[in-house]
């Protein structure tokens, strides 16, 4: 068969294919230019140009599944088209662009013209690969963990058991770093040494002023996540070398405070019980303001509950002291623990919530654990469900 009997588009390609496969490389590229030329309609043109991009931009496997899915969802003429024109292997068409510096690092003033520097200064090799932010994250997740997505999952998934050993594997093993920690070296100190040091010197070469008070080393220790000290004498003892003076004179205040006038109060103020031994409800009044018959919180019918208990007592400083309610509640979380803790920040999320303050009716304690936190690495602090400690869980309330 010559190339003046090719009547079709796709007879003279497979036409030329015989040809290159005998060796006829001069008469293969004449033909291919003629079946170009004349016996290629403008459609044939614009699918070989996108099935050259399609292998150009992705890799052969991606570009393959494309193709594939495209073959499904298309009519039996361009299913034909296409294995007749799709290849089998690798065309070798995916070139990706690769990091390479940039040729020029810095721009002089005197440069020709703004064009010339506009040219020099930008680089677009550069491929950015950004995490998503933290907030992006949180709203990810709890989108997950909508029931309408739940279900959406649970629909698409296979009714097939995993074998045990996968099983397991998830339980126990998974995202898990089972590896034993390192040692700890003489060489860590000077680790964390250098790199405070590091620190500072960038401070100093960005301008930036350095109060005495600033810590290299506790930064350091963050970025390398060492936990040394800086000083190589053993440390001392707590309350080994005298009196803290600080700590003793001035006590943390303890419990919840009277909501009249912001004193310590007793246990004994805070669980009243009557003639017949059962528990009443907190006032939020200290010894002398009860005594003395001033105003404080409702009595709460029979049967109570630690939850409507904190409730009444955090609505009762929010609606009669607004302005520093929410100092008050924070200072109450902090010397709380357990259960207490988690309700308190469960109320303050519920008052950043919503724009007016509106009366709380239930709550449902935050649930807290010991790890790192996401957004600012601290180790070792109370994380939510979001692995976000109580400081950063208000950077993200419209997120979480």
């Amino acid at each position: 068969m010559t190339s003046t009997e090719s009547q079709t588009f796709i007879d003279a390609l497979t036409h030329i294919d015989w040809q290159l496969e005998a060796g006829r490389h001069a008469q293969a590229r004449e033909e291919f230019e003629r079946a170009l030329t004349t016996l290629a309609t403008a459609e044939d043109l614009q699918r070989l140009t996108t099935l050259a991009d399609t292998f150009a931009k992705e890799p052969y496997v991606i570009a393959r599944a494309r193709l594939r899915s495209l073959w499904r969802k298309s009519d039996p003429e361009l299913q034909s088209w296409l294995n007749t024109f799709v290849s089998q292997t690798d065309p070798g068409l995916y070139r990706p662009v690769e990091d390479k510096p940039r040729w020029i690092t810095t721009v002089p003033i005197t440069a020709v013209n703004w064009k010339v520097r506009r040219m020099v200064a930008r680089d677009p090799n550069r491929i950015s690969f950004r995490s998503p932010s933290v907030a992006t994250e949180i709203s990810a997740e709890i989108a997950r963990a909508k029931p309408e997505h739940i279900a959406a999952l649970k629909a698409k998934r296979r009714p097939l058991r995993e074998p045990r050993v996968v099983t397991d594997y998830i339980r126990t093993r998974f995202l898990r770093d089972t590896q034993p920690a390192l040692e700890p070296s003489a060489w860590d100190r000077n680790y964390v040494r250098q790199v405070a040091e590091q620190i500072l010197v960038e401070r100093d070469r960005a301008g930036l002023r350095t109060r005495d008070s600033f810590d290299p080393f506790s930064i350091a220790c963050t970025r390398t996540g060492i936990n040394v000290r800086d000083d190589d004498r053993p440390a001392f003892q707590a309350n080994g070398n005298g009196l803290d003076y600080d700590g003793t004179t001035v006590p943390p205040l303890q419990g919840w405070i009277c909501v009249y006038c912001f004193g310590e109060r007793s246990c004994s103020d805070h669980f009243r019980t009557d003639t017949a031994g059962q528990r009443v409800s907190d006032d939020g009044l200290c010894e002398y303001c009860h005594d003395n018959g001033r105003p404080g919180i409702a009595a709460l019918p029979a049967g109570f509950t630690l939850v409507e208990e904190l409730t009444a007592y955090c609505q009762y400083l929010t609606d009669h002291y607004p302005a520093i309610a929410p100092t008050l509640l924070d200072s109450l979380r902090e010397r709380s623990t357990g259960v207490v803790r988690g309700l308190v920040l469960a109320y303050l999320d519920h008052q950043h919530q919503v724009n007016e303050p509106s009366p709380v009716t239930t709550l449902t304690p935050v649930a807290l654990r010991r790890a790192r936190c996401r957004s600012c690495y601290a180790t070792d602090r109370l994380v939510d469900t979001h692995d976000l400690c109580e400081t950063c869980r208000g950077h993200y309330r419209i997120a979480a």
